[in-house]
């Protein structure tokens, strides 16, 4: 909120209705435990991008973990770690 004018919307306010037509895109990385072949990949893969706001997700076979991109006023965390659960992985500690 600018000070000089306490009445005006705050502008990183997500919920402002001037910025009601713009994403706020998100990404984020999740550990995952047990996926190590291409078939994880796709079934990661689908559930996450059938979320609401999910625009982006990448598997890192590697490092065990999947990087989402997704708009966080279509969708939160909680959300994303629930798809993972759907699919049959679980989210990992930590990502390496």
């Amino acid at each position: 909120m600018d000070p000089a004018r306490p009445n005006d919307p705050d502008p990183s306010d997500p919920f402002n209705p001037e910025r009601a037509d713009h994403a706020v895109l998100e990404t984020i990385e999740i550990a995952t435990e047990g996926e190590d072949c291409d078939e994880c990949v796709r079934k990661l893969r689908r559930p996450l991008m059938k979320v609401n706001g999910v625009r982006d997700v990448k598997v890192d076979l590697k490092h065990e973990r999947v990087i989402v991109t997704f708009d966080a006023r279509k969708t939160h965390a909680p959300d994303l770690h629930d798809a993972i659960l759907k699919s049959g992985y679980k989210p990992g500690a930590t990502a390496d």
